[in-house]
């Protein structure tokens, strides 16, 4: 019934995981946004830049998703059936799920510190492909033709 997508390294707390339940009730999607722990979590730069990405990424798409880079969402079956996917949609997929006509809502959700390891996300390797997408989305937002099919009385 429900589709739940966390980061394997525990930085997305799984107890949260009723938070995400319960919003579901009210929306087809919900999205993660790091609010709890988030400077601790990650350094300076990342936080700077995820925010900055934030802002223009919700500037072009026209969109208003406060944290694109968590990837702690939940989501109703039916939305991830219908979307098209394409490398890098895991910025995007708030979106691409709007545009299938779904509703989409956001809970805060908390950040813990790295458990081990080291991120393989940083600024310039996730800059220009993610830019591209971004320009991607906004054409297919552009240019979705929205329609409806229904039964006709003859």
């Amino acid at each position: 019934e429900f589709v739940l997508t966390l980061d394997a390294d525990l930085q997305n707390d799984p107890r949260d995981i009723p938070k995400f339940l319960e919003a579901l009730k009210r929306a087809d999607c919900v999205c993660g946004t790091r609010v709890e722990g988030r400077a601790a979590g990650d350094n300076w730069l990342r936080v700077v830049s995820s925010r900055v990405a934030n802002a223009v990424r919700n500037r072009l798409s026209g969109e208003n998703i406060s944290d694109a880079g968590c990837t702690y969402r939940a989501f109703r079956r039916e939305c991830v059936r219908e979307v098209k996917f394409f490398k890098g949609i895991h910025r995007f997929l708030p979106t691409m799920i709007k545009l299938e006509g779904h509703t989409v809502s956001e809970i805060s959700v908390t950040n813990n510190p790295r458990f081990s390891g080291s991120s393989h996300y940083g600024v310039w390797n996730r800059l220009f492909k993610s830019f591209y997408d971004l320009l991607a989305v906004r054409w297919m937002k552009a240019r979705m033709i929205r329609y409806r099919v229904g039964e006709t009385a003859e």
